[in-house]
């Protein structure tokens, strides 16, 4: 005896949600991985401008160690593919230094710090007060 097999595509229905749901599965994790790359980019160049922001302090501090009168500060002054502003505030001993620090991708980073120069060659600065992203 011949048994008839019924073919009425129930199988091929059922592969064809099973790749659906792979599909939207798959889609859901690379959505997921990308996501997380760009907020790692992110946070690399917020890095990169907070680096930068604290490289115009130091640059500051170089030239207060040198004349503690400084107080020209910096405009836009290139560092690293980014550029740092610094402005000098208040009087001696005691004056305010902040820096602004953007990255090449346009990031900004602001670091501000209350100093004291002390009173004698080489003049040593002493940080007060140290303030990030306020």
């Amino acid at each position: 005896m011949k048994t008839r097999l019924r073919n009425n595509g129930s199988v091929m229905l059922v592969v064809v949600f099973v790749i659906a749901l792979l599909a939207v599965l798959t889609m859901g994790i690379l959505q997921i991985s990308t996501e997380e790359i760009q907020l790692m980019q992110n946070q690399i160049y917020a890095a990169e401008a907070f680096a930068t922001s604290e490289a115009g302090l130091n640059d500051a501090f170089a030239e207060i160690r040198n004349d503690p009168n400084w107080s020209t500060g910096f405009t836009n002054k290139a560092f690293n593919g980014g550029s740092y502003t610094v402005t000098v505030t208040g009087s001696l001993p005691d004056p305010n230094i902040v820096s602004t620090g953007t990255s090449p991708q346009s990031f900004a980073a602001r670091v501000e710090a209350d100093i004291t120069i002390g009173s004698s060659s080489p003049y040593v600065i002493r940080i007060d007060n140290l303030r990030i992203n306020e």
